[in-house]
């Protein structure tokens, strides 16, 4: 029996050191990480605005401040932001030209204007008046490519002020000009335009 016994302990023995000299074997994942361009504008908030000319200050002064639309930017290259709009329509003949819409801008985000992001338009005084062909809003300063929370604007609208490169006569004067037709309500929209930079 005993025998029997060392018998079994040396094949239980060279079945272990053969299980632990057996060959392993290996082999590889190649993996592949693809960047790919990505170019994103989003209108946060304010996309609906109203100028409502009520008083004689309205008309002879135009409005300050309509409203304000925030937009954010994400970008994997530079960028610029292009804004145009047809004029003003009362859906028959008459028209309110365009430059008397204004807008500037204010940034919100990490980037800031000046430095990533380049604007000639940073305050009311210095008003782009808008055209019916793009014109440059927002432009690449030192590196503006980033995310949401890089590019984040203010685009503060203001109408009939005369400021900036917007139209020099008030409202009431085109009035009595016939460069606009008379009273009644009027709308357009406003085309934005991101576009990545080579």
């Amino acid at each position: 029996m005993k025998k029997t016994v060392l018998i079994l302990a040396a094949i239980f023995a060279m079945h272990t050191a053969g299980l632990q000299a057996q060959a392993t074997d290996t082999d590889v994942v190649n993996f592949t990480a693809i960047l790919s361009s990505v170019l994103n504008l989003t209108v946060t908030a304010g996309a609906d605005q109203t100028a409502n000319f009520t008083t004689p200050a309205d008309y002879n002064l135009g409005i300050n401040a309509v409203g304000t639309t925030t937009v954010t930017m994400e970008s994997t290259s530079d960028w610029d932001l292009k804004i145009n709009a047809a004029d003003f329509s009362d859906g028959g003949t008459n028209i309110i030209p365009i430059d008397n819409l204004g807008v500037w801008c204010e940034a919100t985000g990490t980037h800031q204007i000046g430095t990533e992001v380049s604007c000639s338009n940073t305050s009311l005084a210095t008003a782009m008046g808008l055209t019916a062909t793009d014109q440059t809003l927002l432009d690449n300063g030192t590196t503006n490519s980033g995310d949401a929370s890089d590019n984040a604007f203010n685009l503060n609208w203001t109408m009939g002020t005369m400021q900036g490169t917007m139209n020099t006569l008030s409202i009431f004067d085109q009035l009595s000009n016939g460069t606009i037709g008379g009273l009644g309500t009027y709308t357009t929209t406003v085309n934005l335009t991101l576009t990545a930079l080579p």
